[in-house]
């Protein structure tokens, strides 16, 4: 079905849209995104996507429409399409200029994108996957969502190539994030995760689910681990918006909760699944 997307103002067909070849994104990624899932055509977690929006918008100095007019979007987007489950994308970068420089001029008018892409949507306990340790090569500013995302593509192209489901990702011997995704390991019933600094994306997933254990009862330590206390883990599991909980089965050789969907893992999705029902029934 073809797909409308926004872009300045503009309502148009996804193959008409069109930027500048001096559009500062498309010469220096200049810019930033966010994806927001949509259930039943309810914008899931939409607040904390529109705040992380604006953090990095602010990170990088640009100036763009507030929370209001991406809502205002959003709801014509997914009218528009007649997309019940979607992931919506959002793409702003510092805009185009006639010469491509380093330093911007101080009057550049943001580009302003906005898609729209089916979501499957699943309610069932993922099975494992396998993923692989790499060195996290990426710049000291993953907090902000940037559309330069090069070293995220050649790390995740080098793990599926491997045969793995995503990179595993780790600095100076402690785990930080994945190439698209944030890791949680478990030990003696404990949930550990990377806190939230300029080495991981502050996942809004992560939150969702750091909210759920609580919720739950579970201890959670936003506490990086390390490299060699892998061996020692009962479970692994990853979070983003669009694998919602993804227990993991194997790190490269090694063998985790015998390769299956450990138990603090299983209420995880349990709940994870219950918070889009409980979206799903707003009426």
């Amino acid at each position: 079905m073809p797909i409308t997307v926004f872009l300045n103002g503009q309502w148009i067909a996804a193959e008409q849209a069109k930027i500048s070849v001096f559009d500062r994104g498309f010469l220096f990624a200049d810019g930033i995104y966010e994806v927001v899932p949509v259930y039943q055509q309810r914008p899931f977690l939409l607040v904390e996507h529109l705040a992380r929006l604006q953090r990095s918008l602010s990170a990088l100095q640009i100036n763009a429409p507030d929370n209001s007019f991406w809502q205002a979007v959003i709801s014509e987007l997914l009218e528009r399409n007649g997309l019940a489950d979607a992931l919506v994308y959002i793409q702003v970068t510092r805009g185009a200029e006639a010469n491509r420089s380093h330093l911007a001029g101080a009057d550049l008018q943001p580009t302003l994108f906005a898609s729209i892409s089916p979501l499957p949507v699943h309610w069932h306990q993922p099975k494992p996957v396998a993923v692989t340790l790499f060195d996290d090569i990426r710049w000291l500013r993953c907090d902000i969502k940037s559309t330069s995302l090069l070293a995220n593509i050649m790390l995740k192209q080098q793990a599926h190539q491997a045969g793995y489901s995503e990179p595993l990702l780790q600095r100076d011997g402690w785990i930080t994030e994945g190439a698209s995704c944030n890791f949680f390991g478990v030990r003696n019933g404990i949930i550990y995760t990377a806190p939230k600094d300029h080495l991981i994306l502050p996942g809004i997933s992560r939150d969702h689910v750091i909210q759920l254990a609580q919720q739950l009862g579970l201890e959670v330590r936003e506490q990086a681990f390390a490299v060699t206390d892998l061996a020692e883990l009962d479970e692994l599991f990853l979070t983003s918006s669009s694998r919602e909980v993804q227990p993991v089965g194997r790190i490269d050789d090694m063998i985790i909760a015998d390769g299956q969907c450990g138990p603090l893992t299983a209420q995880l999705v349990t709940a994870y699944h219950a918070s889009k029902r409980t979206l799903c029934e707003i009426s």
